[in-house]
């Protein structure tokens, strides 16, 4: 008997040491897959969510005040209007065992501004002179307004030069930085497993792995969540919001997104030509039942919108009023135009919420004339085709990463910035874009607001996009696991995340 029970307390401790082990795995539930784990290539959520833990940016923002903070960078100050010193940290190390050098900084920074797809969130920088290994000045072809909120951006990473010239096209699989993890494993489409860097410059990561599973439906990581499956839903249906509350072994985290939903018009020559006219534009819009957008898909729990740029953004006009729909209005607009009853559209969409969105939509354009046809597309071939401008029309929305309208809203609707940069509409007024780069270089914040003002209502006239929502992000954890903190850009930083059994 003695030899059994001590057999046993021997599988005890070792079934407890085991499970101590797991916990070492925080599991994440999300949307999508990464596009891609190289920084400059892609600029959407899923996979900025993951590169950001990889890698590591000059300067960052502070979860709880926003403040600007140290990171590679330990000090910065402007030596003129369009010149910026950065002093850079000492001693860091990037995955492969290199040293970071102000050689790293000049060609990440150079390689950032030729990459398409994210060169607007630089372009301003003109040149790099490098004083000393540890000291950079960044010289700027123009005064630029928002500099230092635009480098906390998550895709103003920086690279290892040695190994990111070496790579190829394996970049995007391959990712080397200073962050504090580093890839462990990429199953597409299903999880990506992160492992701590224990040669960080900084306070270690708390998790030895992350992983992030993605479980594209909302109440499918709901249910994950529930059932212990994984450690933190992001994202949830808002409808579950009570569920995570109502349970005692789940904590909510809730947080107004700096971002927007709208539905955008493709303006692009030889596509769709009712959008050409800008009274079908305004009849659309017109038709939208928004307060029943945000009640039957958002359970309430979002607020109309009235611009594209967010109310905590810097910049934002709160004196436009949301659109309200008038379907009488709407029919005399049409009507005015020549469309002809049962004129054809196609909404381009992904799964979801924004499905819902778009069903909603279909049946309020229904009600003045218009046939719309829903198509859901994955959202890797629905990033590459609203870039390519293959679509009509489509419902999406833009979070302002770096609290600045700047990024808010030039990348929306400023002519250089069509395509994958952020303008999928094709719009171009040239108006637009003079203010957008005359706001760029104001320096006195009063002045730059008033030109923001007047973009904003240049932009909500003519319509490329009409403005739907503002979201709430809604996200579920198990109350074992400690510091975690929704974000409105959605960019979480996860080094801090613990899990107390």
């Amino acid at each position: 008997m003695k030899k059994i029970g001590l057999l046993f307390s021997v599988l005890l401790v070792l079934s407890c040491a085991q499970q101590v082990e797991e916990k070492n795995t925080l599991i994440i539930g999300v949307e999508a897959d990464a596009i891609t784990l190289f920084p400059y290539r892609s600029n959407d959520t899923p996979s900025t969510s993951v590169s950001s833990q990889i890698y590591d940016r000059l300067i960052e923002k502070d979860n709880k005040t926003g403040d600007l903070v140290p990171s590679l960078a330990t000090e910065w100050k402007f030596l003129s209007p369009t010149i910026l010193q950065m002093k850079i940290r000492s001693n860091v190390s990037f995955h492969n065992g290199e040293i970071l050098t102000a050689k790293d900084v000049k060609y990440s920074i150079m390689r950032m501004i030729d990459s398409p797809a994210i060169a607007h969130i630089l372009s301003v920088i003109d040149d790099i002179k490098i004083v000393d290994d540890l000291t950079v000045n960044l010289v700027f072809k123009t005064p630029f307004a928002p500099i230092l909120s635009h480098l906390t951006h998550a895709t103003a990473s920086i690279l290892n030069e040695k190994i990111a010239k070496s790579q190829g096209e394996n970049i995007d699989t391959t990712p080397i930085g200073t962050g504090p993890f580093s890839l462990k494993e990429w199953a597409r489409g299903n999880k990506i497993i992160l492992t701590r860097f224990d040669g960080y410059w900084g306070e270690p990561a708390k998790m030895q792995n992350l992983e992030f599973r993605i479980i594209p439906e909302k109440s499918s990581r709901m249910i994950a969540l529930e059932t212990g499956e994984i450690d933190i839903a992001l994202d949830i249906a808002p409808v579950d919001k009570e569920r995570v509350e109502s349970n005692p072994d789940l904590v909510l985290a809730e947080v107004p997104l700096a971002s927007i939903e709208y539905l955008v018009f493709n303006l692009k020559e030889g596509k769709n030509p009712l959008w050409q006219d800008p009274r079908v534009r305004e009849a659309v819009a017109l038709s939208l039942d928004v307060p029943g957008i945000i009640n039957s898909v958002h359970f309430g729990i979002a607020s109309p919108a009235d611009s594209l740029i967010h109310k905590s953004v810097v910049g934002h006009y709160d004196g436009l009023t949301p659109i309200v729909q008038n379907i009488d209005k709407a029919k005399a607009l049409l009507a005015e135009a020549g469309v002809k009853q049962g004129s054809k559209l196609t909404i381009w969409t992904t799964d979801g919420p924004r499905l819902k969105t778009t069903e909603v939509i279909q049946a309020n354009l229904r009600e003045i004339g218009l046939d719309a046809t829903i198509e859901v597309l994955e959202w890797g071939r629905f990033l590459e085709g609203t870039a390519n401008g293959e679509h009509d029309t489509y419902v999406l929305g833009w979070t302002t990463a770096t609290g600045d309208a700047d990024y808010g809203i030039y990348n929306l609707v400023h002519s250089s910035a069509m395509g994958s940069p952020g303008n999928r509409s094709f719009y171009s007024n040239p108006e637009t874009d003079r203010l957008l780069d005359l706001a760029r270089k104001e320096l006195d914040s009063d002045k730059r607001d008033a030109l923001y003002k007047t973009i904003q209502e240049i932009v909500f006239k003519d319509l490329p996009y009409v403005p739907l929502i503002y979201r709430v992000g809604i996200a579920g954890h198990k109350k074992n696991v400690k510091n975690f903190q929704s974000h409105p850009t959605t960019h979480l930083k996860m080094k801090d995340i613990s899990y107390e059994n």
